[in-house]
């Protein structure tokens, strides 16, 4: 097991300060470190949420077979550096449509409606 290290002081003195300098090289080994770390992470995977909270309420992200099976079209946004994200899916062109038309209206970009294969 490793030790800890005491990050507060036994004694009560002045406390140091850093300069702009020691700052600035703090702050650069600290993102150094960071992207180190990330590097050998790896490439992060997005996760799709369970649970969304709003306020007091909690609304659960799970779906019942029936419905998955009913859906039909896939909305994807495309952003301006051409990376895509799955926002949503219906049951109908219409209703793909015009929830495409509501969020290019809103945010811009390019909304792509994609057919699910049955």
């Amino acid at each position: 097991m490793t030790r800890f290290r005491r990050r507060i002081a036994s004694t009560s003195e002045e406390p140091t300060k850093t300069d702009l300098n020691g700052a600035t090289r703090k702050l650069v080994e600290l993102v150094e470190r960071a992207r180190a770390v990330g590097r050998e992470q790896g490439p992060l995977v997005p996760v799709e949420a369970l649970v969304t909270i709003e306020r007091d309420s909690w609304i659960w992200q799970i779906v019942d077979r029936e419905v998955l099976d009913s859906l039909s079209h896939r909305l994807v946004f495309e952003s301006d550096n051409g990376k895509r994200r799955e926002i949503l899916m219906t049951s109908c062109i219409d209703t793909a449509m015009s929830a495409a038309s509501k969020i290019v209206e809103l945010d811009g970009g390019c909304v792509l409606i994609e057919t699910l294969e049955p």
